[in-house]
C-alpha cells in the first residue's frame, strides 16, 4: 500500500480563486491507491480504445489567457490535483516549440507539480530530483522572460516560494507538505 502523509491535502485553500469554470476530476489521482485515470477503465478521465484527446490547441506565452489548458492546470494545481495538473499542461507542452522558454516553463511547472505528488507519498529522493530539474527549466525560462514575468506569473517570485517550501518539506522526516506555506500558481490579473 502507498504511505501516506498528507490527507489534510482536501482542505488546501478550497476557496482559492479560479481561472476556469472546468469542473474538477471525482478525486486525487495517487498512485497505488485510485484507479489509473487514463489506464484503468474504473479513472477519471478514461478513454476507451480508439478514442483521443483532441490535440491541445497551442497559444504564445503572451496569449495565456486564451489558453484553458493551461489556466485549468494552474486551477488542479492550485487545488491538490497535482497529477490532473501535470496532464494539463503536458498536453499543452507537446504543442509549444522546441526548444523554446515556453516549453521550459511549463516542464518546470509539470515537475513542481509531480514533486508535491512525491510530497503527498513521502518520497524524498523523487523531490530532490523534482526540485533540481525543475529549478534548472524554471531559470531558464526566467532568464528569457525579460521582464521576470512569463505567462503571467511573477516568475522569479514565485521561483524563489517554491524553493522555501521544497526547503519546509524536506526539513521533516518523513516529508510532508506545510500547507499554510503552499506555493500557489497566481497568473496576473488584468
Amino acid at each position: 500500500m502507498t504511505m501516506l502523509i498528507d490527507s489534510n491535502v482536501d482542505r488546501l485553500k478550497p476557496d482559492f480563486p479560479r481561472y476556469t469554470d472546468l469542473p474538477f476530476p471525482p478525486y486525487r489521482f495517487l498512485p497505488g491507491r485510485h484507479p489509473h485515470p487514463v489506464a484503468s477503465p474504473q479513472g477519471h478521465s478514461y478513454l476507451p480504445p480508439g478514442h483521443r484527446e483532441p490535440p491541445v490547441p497551442y497559444f504564445p506565452p503572451d496569449q495565456w489567457r486564451k489558453s484553458d489548458a493551461y489556466l485549468f492546470g494552474c486551477d488542479l494545481y492550485n487545488h491538490g490535483f497535482w497529477w490532473e495538473a501535470h496532464e494539463a499542461w503536458e498536453g499543452l507542452w507537446h504543442v509549444v516549440p522546441n526548444p523554446s522558454p515556453q516549453r521550459r516553463y511549463l516542464q518546470g511547472i509539470i515537475q513542481v507539480s509531480a514533486g508535491h505528488l512525491q510530497t503527498r507519498l513521502a518520497k524524498a529522493a523523487g523531490i530532490k530530483r523534482l526540485r533540481d530539474t525543475s529549478r534548472r527549466h524554471l531559470d531558464l525560462a526566467f532568464g528569457a522572460a525579460g521582464d521576470g514575468s512569463f505567462m503571467g506569473v511573477a516568475l522569479g517570485e514565485w521561483i524563489g516560494v517554491v524553493e522555501a517550501y521544497w526547503d519546509l518539506v524536506l526539513a521533516s522526516d518523513p516529508p510532508s507538505h506545510r500547507l499554510e506555506r503552499f506555493p500557489f500558481l497566481r497568473p496576473m490579473e488584468g
